[in-house]
């Protein structure tokens, strides 16, 4: 090739038909092509001229509907709910909800719809209580003064989209709101689900887990538990939190508080932070379930968490790990008028949605039980070193990070005693330092240029 790239086009042209001519290629034909081949040309061939003849859809012959929709979604291989831009390399709940509206003709694009959402959940975090709100095409009349169809008349909502969403979201219900309702600004309340499991090699005192999550509750400033983003620029980290506690979560996912909490062979080995408040910062749920686990471990009183809301004591978050992102459910929100999801559940779309819902647990219990044969088959062939693993006979310090994660050291410092982050008004001014800098550099680069 090196030959050729200081060639002008004509030279180039006149090189190819040498080749033509020596080779009989203006009489040369393709090679041929399998059947299987032929048949997929043809049916993309048909498929490009269909959408080449589509027509625009024209939403100014529908009316519109606003509704909210409640959505669960498995957050693992997301970059977060929140449309980020770039759904090739960072695909997002959000954008995905955006695709099966647009494929469905029940909104023209994203920028027109009047859509809002309850909630940005992070990176790999999950959903079942998430709520947006949005106008979408009705089968109600067109006349804007005419009365909207009942319920049961209405477009099936929930069945058009989950036929177009991939299998890890679903919508599981939709509801007419009033116009004027924001899921965002008009939400009471969020409540989040923390899931971790106690057993030989996770052990955690419950008790002193929920002495210490008693002091979440209440008006707080929650600067120590979050990760704090100077880009934002936010001035109030004070957050209401109405409830925090710590319950054994059984087979049907209902909460209940034994007598004693002391885990045992035969007690529940999974258990959930039920964590409900009217905001959240970044990353807060799963810094407050990082320092938990430390107290749960006997590493930290209970007290902690109260000395790391004392923001006097505590001005900068001492360095601790972040908790993992794999068991963190975004559970439910509250409006101050309740939303009837009831109403709209039309017969014809639950069987499909249970019948989903139940495969898809299927598969994750087949999953489960694999990994615990293999699990099994080790411990049954080496049970003697098996006897010898865990906590109890390690003299290392084992810190537990969720979701089956762990990190050990050979000495834990105690929080009082480790280095302290920035202060949020030391991030704020290197930013803005930062920020100053760069703009110098490149009004310097222009003026060079």
């Amino acid at each position: 090739m090196e030959k050729y790239k200081d060639w002008t086009r004509d030279q180039l042209l006149e090189r190819l038909v040498q080749l033509e001519q020596n080779t009989n290629g203006s009489n040369a034909t393709a090679p041929p092509i399998s059947k299987k081949a032929a048949k997929k040309m043809k049916k993309e061939s048909k498929k490009s001229k269909k959408e080449r003849d589509q027509k625009p859809f024209d939403m100014s012959k529908y009316r519109q509907r606003h509704v909210a929709f409640r959505v669960a979604y498995l957050g693992w291989r997301y970059a977060g709910f929140a449309s980020q831009g770039d759904e090739i390399t960072l695909p997002t709940v959000e954008g995905q909800l955006f695709t099966a509206l647009e494929q469905t003709r029940l909104i023209v694009d994203r920028d027109n719809c009047n859509y809002s959402r309850c909630g940005r959940t992070d990176r790999g975090v999950s959903g079942l209580g998430q709520v947006i709100m949005i106008n979408v095409r009705s089968n109600s009349p067109l006349d804007p003064d005419a009365p909207f169809s009942p319920v049961d008349q209405e477009c099936p909502y929930v069945d058009m989209l989950n036929r177009s969403l991939p299998d890890d979201i679903r919508v599981l219900s939709w509801a007419p709101v009033a116009d004027d309702l924001n899921a965002r600004f008009d939400c009471r309340s969020r409540t989040y689900r923390y899931l971790f499991r106690i057993d030989q090699h996770h052990p955690l005192d419950v008790q002193r887990m929920r002495e210490a999550a008693r002091y979440f509750v209440g008006s707080h400033d929650f600067r120590n538990f979050c990760k704090l983003d100077p880009a934002k620029n936010i001035t109030n980290y004070h957050r209401t939190m109405m409830a925090c506690d710590i319950f054994p979560l059984d087979s049907q996912g209902s909460l209940t508080i034994p007598e004693d909490t002391t885990p045992t062979d035969d007690g529940p080995r999974m258990w959930t932070m039920q964590l409900q408040g009217s905001a959240f910062l970044w990353h807060q749920v799963r810094c407050m379930m990082s320092v938990l686990f430390l107290v749960g471990r006997g590493y930290e009183a209970p007290t902690i968490v109260k000395d790391l809301l004392d923001i006097d004591k505590y001005p900068g978050r001492p360095e601790y790990p972040l908790a993992s992102d794999l068991p963190l459910i975004f559970f439910d929100c509250a409006y101050d008028n309740p939303i009837d999801w009831t109403s709209c559940a039309a017969n014809t779309h639950l069987p499909r949605l249970f019948s989903h819902l139940d495969e898809r647990c299927y598969m994750e219990d087949v999953r489960s039980h694999t990994c615990q044969l293999f699990y099994q088959r080790v411990v049954a062939d080496f049970p003697e070193q098996a006897a010898n693993i865990g906590p109890a006979n390690d003299t290392r310090t084992m810190v537990v990070l969720g979701g089956g994660a762990t990190s050990t050291l050979h000495r834990y410092r105690p929080l009082e005693g480790r280095i302290r982050c920035h202060t949020d008004e030391q991030r704020k001014i290197g930013y803005l330092n930062r920020k100053r800098k760069r703009a110098e550099f490149e009004a310097e680069a222009e003026k060079s240029a």
